[in-house]
Parts: structure tokens; C-alpha cells; sequence
């Protein structure tokens, strides 16, 4: 059989990495003695450079900090997560459940130097005291509520102590006990302010207000959003500033439900900043993650 170039061409790549027997290795250095083109195309494999290693580690680096990045990032949505639903727990097992006045759960008695005490039975675990003038500025009059809470009575059993109401010698011209039904309080001690009308004490509406302020101030971010929605710079710090008020309303939501009026007003309202807080900042980082996934998912097509 005649030993073509194409032949040879074939099995050099082999004779260059010495995988040839020894004949076959015969044959192809008498082939390449009489064939110069054939010697040519050998010269040319032995002349071929290594094919250069890309020591560049940029690439490498800028994704090696892009998934710490999405770690840190993921850690933070769950450490928000958790502490809102620590938050939402604490203050579900804390809530108030008002105790219905009976002549033994508070007692109002005067012990001398003009001195009212209000003592309290074992099952209170907390109370509230509130207490403004009279019109004719000659003493004060007190409203006095009582509860306990699902905390208090499994977990922490901790009774209130008995407290004077005028510590520092007020006039105690009379003392109410108020439920949150938004019935008429029930005269404990002194003389009735109003006996025509009698009396009621009403929740606190400053939540309603919030409530209100926040509605109105996601309403103009939203709209803001919307005429803006091309510029991408304006659109991002609105869109930051518009889910103060949704995560307020979603914490309001979460703690009071539809409910605005509160009897523990100060207390529902730091309850409801104490979810707002880790909800924002948990919204803030499900959005990056989210454009994360995006642009990774776009980039791969």
C-alpha cells in the first residue's frame, strides 16, 4: 500500500507525542525525508506555543463577592423574619386582657395623712393610672384599669405591688375604675364629678391619626412612583421612602389588626415600630435579592 501524505498527516500528531511503534516511526521519518511538505507541516506541530493560561483571577473574585454578598444578604432576610415574628410573639403572650371591676380585684383606701392606697388582688398582673384636675383645681380625679395577660399567668408570675396614688399629698377628690368597653366607670372612692351623666373614659385615637398620616403619605409616594416611574434613580428613593408607611401600616396590621382605638396606645404603638423596623429592612433586602435573580437569570440566556 502506498504511504500517502494524508497518511502521514494523520499519525504525526501521534509520532509528536512519541505513541508510535517503532516501524510506524520508520516509516513516517522516510516518508518526511522525501516529502517536504509533509516535513513542513512536522515543523509547524513542533513550532506551536503553548496555548497561554489566563492567570486572571477577576472574574473569579467579583463572583466569589457576589455569593458572600447573596449570603449576607439571605442571613439578614431570615434574622428580620425571625426577630418580627419574636416581636409579633412577645406581644400576642404581653397583650392586656382587662380584668371586669369587682369589689376585690382593687380596693381604694385612705391610711392616713390624707395618703390613698389602691391594692390590688393576686390575679392582677398589671394596671393603669390615669388622672387629670378638677375644674375647679381643688384635687385630682383617678381612673384605675386593671389586667392580666397569658405571659404573667404562665410564664412570669409576677403580682403587682400596692400603690398610693398621691405619693406627694395630692387631693384625691374621687377614683374610677374603667373598663374597655367603653362603658360608664365605676366610682370606687369619693364623690361622682358628673352624677347626671356619669362618666366614661374612651381609648386613645392617636393611632387612628398615624394610621391616617401614613395612608396618605404611601398615596403621594405611589403617585410620585408612577409619574417618575422612567427615571430609575428617582423611582429607587421613592420606592425606599414609600414602604416606611406600607411596613407602619403592615406592623399596625400585624399588632392591632384593623383596630386603630387603643386603651395601651403608647404601648401597641412601639410594638408596631418594633415589626415595622425589621419588616422594612426586610423588604429592602428581598428587593436586591430579587433584582439579584434577575439580572443573573438575564445574563445566563
Amino acid at each position: 500500500m502506498k504511504i500517502t501524505c494524508n497518511i502521514i498527516k494523520d499519525v504525526l500528531p501521534l509520532y509528536v507525542e512519541n505513541m508510535l511503534s517503532d516501524d510506524s516511526c520508520i516509516m513516517v521519518e522516510e516518508h518526511i525525508e522525501q516529502c517536504q511538505e509533509c516535513k513542513n507541516y512536522l515543523n509547524e506541530m513542533h513550532n506551536l506555543t503553548e496555548i497561554p493560561v489566563d492567570r486572571d483571577t477577576t472574574p473569579l473574585v467579583k463572583i466569589k463577592s457576589t455569593l458572600r454578598k447573596k449570603k449576607i444578604q439571605t442571613a439578614i432576610l431570615s434574622i428580620m423574619f425571625s426577630i418580627m415574628l419574636f416581636v409579633i410573639a412577645i406581644a400576642f403572650l404581653t397583650a392586656p386582657e382587662y380584668i371586669p371591676y369587682s369589689e376585690s380585684s382593687v380596693t381604694i383606701n385612705e391610711i392616713g395623712n390624707g395618703s390613698v392606697l389602691a391594692q390590688f388582688e393576686d390575679t392582677v398582673y398589671g394596671y393603669d393610672i390615669n388622672r387629670y384636675p378638677t375644674d375647679d383645681n381643688t384635687g385630682y380625679v383617678y381612673h384605675i384599669t386593671t389586667w392580666n395577660s397569658i405571659w404573667n399567668r404562665n410564664i412570669k408570675k409576677s403580682n403587682v405591688n400596692n400603690t398610693i396614688l398621691n405619693p406627694n399629698g395630692e387631693n384625691v377628690i374621687s377614683v374610677y375604675y374603667y373598663h374597655t368597653n367603653e362603658s360608664e366607670d365605676i366610682l370606687m372612692y369619693g364623690k361622682d364629678i358628673n352624677p347626671s351623666g356619669g362618666v366614661v373614659t374612651l381609648p386613645r385615637l392617636f393611632l387612628t391619626y398615624y394610621s391616617l398620616m401614613a395612608i396618605a403619605f404611601a398615596a403621594i409616594c405611589g403617585l410620585i412612583m408612577l409619574i417618575l416611574r422612567r427615571n430609575k434613580n428617582v423611582f429607587d428613593i421613592m420606592l425606599k421612602i414609600f414602604l416606611l408607611p406600607v411596613s407602619y401600616l403592615l406592623g399596625q396590621l400585624i399588632i392591632k389588626g384593623f383596630a386603630t382605638s387603643s386603651y395601651t396606645a403608647i404601648r401597641d404603638f412601639f410594638a408596631i415600630l418594633l415589626v415595622m423596623i425589621p419588616l422594612y429592612i426586610a423588604f429592602l433586602t428581598a428587593i436586591n435579592l430579587i433584582r439579584q435573580y434577575k439580572i443573573n437569570k438575564y445574563k445566563g440566556r
